[in-house]
């Protein structure tokens, strides 16, 4: 690697009110042993715990690394998305984007180095991830996952991507390329971003799917995607929304294969959104 003091990764981690599991993030972060530089973008949205201040302790810490953005009032409730694309993207110096939420942490200290050797060896790729230990904080305890059965590196591809809706990776092993212009304005609505970034990119190119375990993911209920404390609405608002995204993105597909592909998920997802329907519908006894 060059030796520069511009970063050739930027991390972009999103909080709110991760008081609780955020220094394990910023410690994961921060024991990361590299040969180039890389900084900490942190969007916070307007935390109403001690998660604001465990922040600037770290950034006192560690001025030329963390560099945060605090909201004075919550974003995501006021209806706005895709909090990583609009202020952490745009600000990101690195050749790459590496992204990690505040409640999930890295536990390798060579994960970035090693997911740089390999999108610096293999120009074809726009991306990479990895498996990660889930951690579910109702049990205490780890829960087994289909991450910790992968023997080899594969490529990801768009039938596996459809056929488990997106669930093919864990969203804090995700680094990629930062090529501008690097998210498109119409996927900027959406609630969840998971599914649409990771077809977005394979549009782009190669994705190689690392076998390490090299992070934790936490299961928890306050976490904005998980459980039910994630809405129904806001799910089945989203699922209408990817419907009409690749609704419109298969028509610009020359390959019939690929729009098989994308009938597949759309009959997938209206199942999706007509299940969901019902359980509004239908209280439990």
């Amino acid at each position: 690697m060059v030796d520069s003091d511009i970063p050739l990764v930027s991390i972009s981690c999103l909080t709110y009110n991760h008081g609780k599991f955020l220094k394990e993030a910023l410690d994961g972060f921060l024991i990361q042993k590299t040969d180039f530089p890389f900084e900490i973008l942190i969007h916070d949205d307007a935390s109403t715990d001690d998660t604001v201040q465990i922040i600037l302790d770290y950034q006192k810490k560690y001025p030329d690394l963390i560099k945060p953005i605090f909201q004075e009032k919550n974003l995501w409730s006021q209806g706005t998305r895709a909090l990583s694309a609009t202020y952490n993207f745009p600000r990101a110096q690195g050749k790459y984007i590496a992204m990690c939420e505040g409640d999930d942490f890295w536990t390798d200290p060579y994960k970035l180095q090693k997911q740089v050797d390999f999108l610096e060896n293999n120009p074809d790729y726009v991306a990479c991830v990895h498996g990660a230990h889930f951690f579910d904080e109702s049990l205490n305890s780890r829960v087994e996952t289909k991450f910790e059965k992968v023997k080899e590196d594969f490529d990801l591809d768009l039938f596996k991507i459809f056929h488990e809706s997106g669930g093919v990776y864990p969203s804090c092993s995700i680094m990629m390329r930062n090529t501008p212009p690097f998210y498109p304005k119409e996927l900027l609505r959406f609630p969840s971003g998971d599914l649409t970034l990771i077809v977005f990119l394979k549009m782009k190119g190669k994705i190689r799917f690392m076998k390490g375990l090299w992070a934790t993911y936490r299961i928890h209920a306050n976490g904005v995607y998980q459980g039910e404390n994630r809405g129904i609405k806001n799910i089945i608002k989203n699922r209408y929304l990817i419907q009409e995204y690749y609704s419109n993105l298969s028509k610009k597909l020359p390959k019939s294969s690929t729009r098989r592909l994308l009938f597949i998920f759309k009959v997938k997802n209206y199942l999706s959104i007509m299940y969901l329907k019902m359980k509004v519908l239908v209280k439990p006894t």
